[in-house]
């Protein structure tokens, strides 16, 4: 007899730890929903951490806590949070909600194409949800607006490589063109230099043939003496004819003789 009570106090107990930690759980989701629509986040989000805790398997708790995190703005663990919570139901509303906010993370993210995958798999499950058919049509939009912006970079990156290397190729021309220029100019010196320097080179022979010239041209100092003296006797001879030319005459005068 005193088993048999024994086995059922023990029974008592147990049920009783597992209503107090069931109680628990649906506490500590009602205080997060009720600080969540406060727009406490930060509060909500430590209660629905606890309550995770408490029960890792339970869909309310990771779903609550996701919905949290995406107003917190974090939205790689909002996601986590969602994918943990769309497996632990087999309620297709359930799931749907799951993987319709599990698209608007990947949208936020910029990651389209993981939003637009999960927007389909969600419309698989709620085909007349207008929210989520909205949400693919502006997640596709985005990706065409993406891949447009893309190709236009990839174009303007495409013409500025083209233009800095029709730059590059003037660069290169102009350098050319200056070598080439500096290198006639150079060579122009060059000539001009070999020419006074062959002028300079003629100079010499050119003075040795004058001076060949005055030399064949010399008169001996012997010879030139001779002629010296003729010369000298010649002037003097002439200057005694001058002398003499009007010896006998007188000149005319018009003053008076008395």
């Amino acid at each position: 007899m005193l088993k048999k009570y024994l086995t059922y106090f023990i029974f008592l107990f147990l049920g009783l730890l597992s209503f107090n930690a069931q109680e628990s759980l649906n506490t500590l989701i009602y205080k997060g929903n009720r600080s969540f629509d406060k727009k406490n986040y930060d509060n909500a989000s430590s209660m629905f951490f606890d309550a995770v805790k408490k029960k890792n398997d339970d869909f309310g708790a990771h779903y609550n806590l996701a919905n949290t995190l995406y107003k917190k703005k974090m939205y790689d663990q909002a996601a986590s949070e969602y994918q943990k919570a769309q497996k632990l139901t087999k309620n297709s509303d359930e799931k749907a909600a799951s993987l319709y906010n599990l698209g608007n993370t990947y949208l936020q993210n910029g990651n389209t194409d993981k939003a637009i995958n999960s927007y389909k798999s969600a419309l698989k499950l709620d085909a007349d949800n207008k929210a989520i058919l909205k949400n693919l049509q502006i997640a596709m939009k985005k990706k065409d607006q993406k891949r447009q912006n893309q190709q236009q970079n990839n174009q303007n990156q495409q013409n500025q490589n083209n233009q800095d290397q029709k730059n590059k190729d003037g660069d290169n021309k102009n350098k050319d063109e200056n070598n080439n220029n500096s290198k006639n100019q150079e060579n122009g010196n060059q000539g001009n230099q070999n020419k006074g320097n062959g002028n300079q080179g003629k100079l010499p022979n050119q003075q040795e043939k004058n001076n060949q010239q005055n030399q064949g041209n010399k008169i001996p100092k012997d010879v030139q003496k001779l002629i010296l003296e003729r010369s000298a006797n010649q002037e003097k001879e002439t200057a005694r004819k001058l002398l003499n030319k009007d010896a006998f005459s007188l000149p005319e005068s018009n003053e008076k003789d008395w």
